[in-house]
């Protein structure tokens, strides 16, 4: 059985890429010689995915795009699935959360029917929404925390109180606190970096990677930094929506420059609405490959540069 983090690091080792595709496909979009109807989109991805699948270490299709078609769209998202290389990993973006016995539908549908390496997940109604998706342990599972979107700070940025704060070296951070703001800094975190907390805790099958906007570069680094080397963080936001390239591999991705999976959607698919589109994806997939690969490799030498000194 090969996990879904092994399959990971084998796509990003054989493309020398930690760009993911997102096949956000939109009807309206793309190329008016493919078609109107809804095939136009599966020869649409298949296009792209002939045009890229040597460039990049994954790809994300955006459920909503094809549920809001109907049962032809989820014929078509399963048919997409299966056009993708067996060596390039799948993550589902639909971001379920659902009570538990709802979930573990949720997930058979998502690893079973349609046959993704990896979902998407909110963790809203905490551990028991999640659990049936991490039971699946060869399967990846990205828990939404810093997303996007404009008012992610709405709840996701916002300060909570712990009852009890996690000790630091068997003390109480409580009662090492010698001033109001040592007590106030202690006891005291923001909804994002719990839901980080939380994310490790249910980690225990070696499944669980993170989402994180791009938009949010000094996040991303605290989230990196708590996490660790090994967990994997699903980065969007780069292009259409403004994140930084640069800072978002510097910030999320682990001290060899790796670990962070990159994802452009609209950035890459729709860079050409005409007969010669798949030329310009594929320009655009190698650009923002070779960018990403630049600072990786970047880092990876200051990494080595600080052991040699």
């Amino acid at each position: 059985m090969i996990t879904f983090n092994e399959k990971l690091l084998k796509a990003a080792d054989m493309n020398k890429s930690w760009l993911c595709v997102g096949l956000d496909s939109d009807l309206k979009k793309i190329p008016r010689h493919l078609g109107t109807d809804p095939e136009a989109i599966l020869k649409f991805n298949r296009s792209v995915i002939e045009s890229t699948s040597d460039l990049v270490c994954a790809y994300k299709p955006n459920s909503a795009f094809y549920e809001s078609l109907g049962p032809d769209g989820m014929r078509i998202l399963k048919d997409t699935i299966g056009a993708i290389p067996d060596d390039i990993p799948v993550i589902l973006d639909f971001k379920r959360g659902d009570i538990g016995n709802t979930a573990a539908m949720y997930a058979r549908s998502a690893f079973e029917y349609y046959g993704a390496d990896a979902v998407t997940v909110n963790p809203y109604l905490g551990h028991d929404s999640i659990e049936p998706f991490i039971n699946y342990k060869d399967k990846g599972v990205f828990v939404l925390c810093v997303t996007s979107n404009r008012s992610s700070n709405e709840i996701q940025k916002r300060l909570m109180i712990h009852d009890e704060p996690p000790p630091v070296e068997g003390i109480s951070p409580l009662a090492k606190a010698k001033t109001l703001a040592e007590f106030f800094r202690c006891s005291t975190s923001t909804v994002y970096m719990h839901i980080a907390a939380l994310a490790m805790e249910w980690n225990n099958n070696a499944n669980v990677g993170l989402v994180v906007g791009a938009t949010s570069p000094s996040e991303l680094e605290k989230i990196r930094k708590k996490v660790g080397e090994e967990m994997p963080v699903l980065i969007p936001g780069v292009g259409a929506q403004g994140g930084d390239l640069e800072s978002a591999v510097k910030g999320g991705s682990n001290s060899n420059g790796d670990m962070a999976i990159i994802n452009v959607s609209r950035g890459i698919i729709y860079s050409n609405n005409g007969s010669s589109f798949q030329e310009s994806v594929r320009r655009k997939a190698a650009h923002y490959r070779d960018a990403i690969m630049a600072v990786s490799k970047k880092k990876r030498a200051q990494k080595k540069l600080l052991e040699n000194t």
